[in-house]
């Protein structure tokens, strides 16, 4: 069953230009993540998302508390906006996996890969799903008072990452390499060709505004 999604490549360009945006602002704030462990270090939301235990969550939030107050009130301040705006982010990315998928769907001959990156495409429902409960739990974790959480929470916690990062990295990489490959074999319309030099722009005003970005927050 095919699914025709009016303009996606307009809808694409959009929704990538989004990622980007909201990329480049959770990158900025992600460089004043820092924590105490025995002494000041900095941290990644990646080591949130994949502590090894119920506790490593607290204790690295608990870290941000025993900061130099200003420092201290900046890290908690930015891991906040980080998430709040990674609310931003869900739709742009899901929303581009989903609209690439669907465009391979539709570009597929057989009933079978049709229906696969059809599945592909709305499957990207649950790493959403996933992400914004993710949002919710560690937002609710940003207090000097939180406690660990228990082994049956954490285990329920790392499914839902392994779950999120799975289907988004397979869909993804599937709808990428399906396009290289009607790329490669010409099976591509020559109107979206003025779709991927909007899309390459965006990627060049991503790394410049990243790299002005940097040298602004050196001066800081």
């Amino acid at each position: 069953m095919q699914t025709i999604i009016e303009n996606g490549w307009y809808w694409f360009t959009i929704s990538f230009g989004l990622l980007l945006l909201a990329t480049l602002i959770m990158n900025t704030l992600s460089n004043n993540f820092y924590t105490h462990d025995v002494v000041e270090r900095r941290f990644s939301i990646m080591d949130l998302e994949f502590a090894a235990n119920g506790n490593e969550i607290r204790h690295l939030i608990h870290g941000m508390y025993l900061l130099e107050p200003e420092k201290s009130r900046k890290a908690l301040r930015s891991l906040n906006w980080h998430l709040l705006v990674d609310f931003i982010f869900m739709p742009a990315v899901y929303g581009s996996i989903f609209l690439l998928c669907m465009k391979v769907s539709n570009k597929m001959t057989s009933d079978a890969g049709q229906e696969f990156f059809l599945f592909l495409a709305w499957a990207q429902i649950l790493p959403w799903a996933i992400d914004i409960i993710e949002n919710a739990y560690i937002l609710s974790k940003i207090k000097a008072s939180a406690t660990a959480s228990s082994l049956g929470v954490h285990k329920l916690y790392q499914f839902m990452e392994l779950t999120k990062w799975s289907l988004a990295l397979l869909a993804g990489m599937c709808a990428l390499f399906a396009l290289l490959y009607f790329w490669l074999t010409g099976n591509y319309s020559t109107d979206s060709l003025r779709f991927a030099v909007i899309i390459i722009g965006e990627i060049v005003l991503f790394f410049i505004a990243g790299s002005v970005a940097a040298k602004m927050q050196k001066k800081d």
